[in-house]
């Protein structure tokens, strides 16, 4: 019986099943065939769950090691119009361009002045031309086969470019040396790079990069409110302090004496919520920046480390960046400890104010906060992101109801009110 049930399970996968390549035995003898004229993959066999002890199978298996290790073997050349060299210059460990091309470097690399340009005046031709990368950015494009970086060449050799810099190279030279080199590139800083880099994000270097960062200004507080004055009119705070100040102490009075809600006649829940809102919140419209110059010191662990920008944000220009879309501090799980209240906090004091849409909903505003920053936390890889804000639980009013909109409010047969006349 047994048999005979097996014989009816279906051997091919169903349509709405999900298969994942990477759980079958691969048969790459198809990449021999491959050409450029006929560039087709064909289609999947049949997975062979356990070796039967076959000469065909052992050789169709030795088949396909040895296609896959042509495929790999096979040497990938830059085509000469995209061709573009870069030189190693050892004293900053970047890199540099003199002929940089392609849609790519519109987004990466920078230019430097005839004062700050290590070169100095070696070649007054390529300046403002020479673009200088980050080692982040050098590492990037050699693994995607953008950039031919060389070696400086040896004394004497006139003319020559430098051997080609190989990508086991490039990751030895531009990943670590901290004693060489200050804020220099860790293994997980440049995973957290990459990943973004090819989900098509713009990634640059924040000033925290390797500081506590920009001193505090007016930016990471909220602003000021504009107050205006007509000759003739009384404002709003000046008739309420006027005709309101008594009631609004003998209302506080009552509250420490007697009930807090007292008898009377009520037209809407919102003003018995408000009374019952004894307990002082956190408000961060009301913060305001201190007169003493002592900027707060962030831990070197969790510091912002990258500004980023969506996929083809118009906020983004080289010249002028502007204001990211998100700020990303990357922590090597490995060697930090969960943060705590007070490293959190000086995180985001040195973050801009940033308030959410007054008209967005409850859940998106506390999600979003007045100050955001996201940790990238990886391990040994593995990058995990986390959204750290300065939300305001108390500034969101559960019992006002805010109409939606494109809805319809109320119950069957319509919206509410519709009732039948008598």
């Amino acid at each position: 019986m047994a048999d005979a049930d097996e014989d009816v399970i279906p051997r091919g996968p169903s349509k709405g099943e999900d298969v994942d390549l990477s759980d079958e035995t691969q048969d790459f003898r198809f990449l021999t065939s491959i050409s450029k004229e006929n560039a087709t993959i064909p289609k999947r066999g049949e997975k062979d769950f356990e070796s039967h002890g076959t000469a065909l199978q052992s050789n169709t298996l030795a088949a396909s090691r040895q296609a896959m290790h042509n495929a790999l073997s096979f040497q990938r050349v830059h085509q000469p119009k995209g061709l573009t060299v870069g030189h190693y210059h050892p004293e900053t460990n970047m890199a540099y361009s003199d002929n940089p091309k392609g849609p790519l470097f519109a987004r990466m690399g920078h230019v430097r002045s005839a004062k700050d340009d290590p070169l100095g005046d070696e070649d007054a031709r390529r300046r403002g031309q020479r673009l200088w990368f980050l080692p982040e950015e050098v590492l990037y494009l050699i693994e995607r086969g953008t950039l031919d970086l060389r070696w400086p060449p040896l004394d004497g050799d006139e003319g020559q470019m430098g051997l080609p810099m190989s990508l086991q190279a490039a990751y030895a030279m531009f990943i670590g040396d901290e004693d060489t080199h200050d804020g220099a590139l860790t293994l997980e800083r440049y995973s957290v790079y990459s990943s973004l880099k090819r989900s098509g994000y713009t990634v640059l270097r924040a000033p925290s990069w390797d500081s506590p960062g920009p001193p505090l200004s007016s930016h990471c507080y909220p602003p000021s409110p504009q107050r205006t004055w007509q000759p003739g009119f009384f404002s709003t705070a000046t008739l309420r302090k006027l005709f309101f100040s008594q009631s609004s102490d003998q209302d506080e009075q009552s509250q420490i004496t007697g009930p807090i809600i007292k008898p009377g006649l009520y037209r809407d829940y919102a003003t018995i919520y408000k009374r019952l809102s004894l307990i002082p919140f956190y408000d961060p419209t009301t913060a305001t920046q201190p007169s003493s110059q002592n900027d707060p010191s962030t831990d070197p662990a969790f510091r912002i480390t990258y500004h980023v920008w969506k996929p083809g944000s118009p906020k983004f220009k080289k010249s002028a960046p502007g204001p990211p879309d998100f700020r990303i501090a990357v922590i090597n799980a490995r060697e930090t400890t969960p943060p705590t209240l007070e490293q959190l906090g000086s995180l985001l004091e040195t973050t801009p104010y940033d308030a959410p849409n007054p008209e967005g909903q409850m859940n998106a505003n506390l999600k979003y906060g007045y100050k955001n920053v996201i940790l990238a936390v990886v391990d040994q890889g593995v990058t995990s992101y986390l959204r750290i804000a300065d939300a305001a639980f108390g500034m969101e009013k559960v019992y006002e109801r805010k109409a939606q909109r494109g809805g319809k409010r109320g119950g069957r047969g319509g919206g509410r009110g519709r009732g039948r006349g008598r």
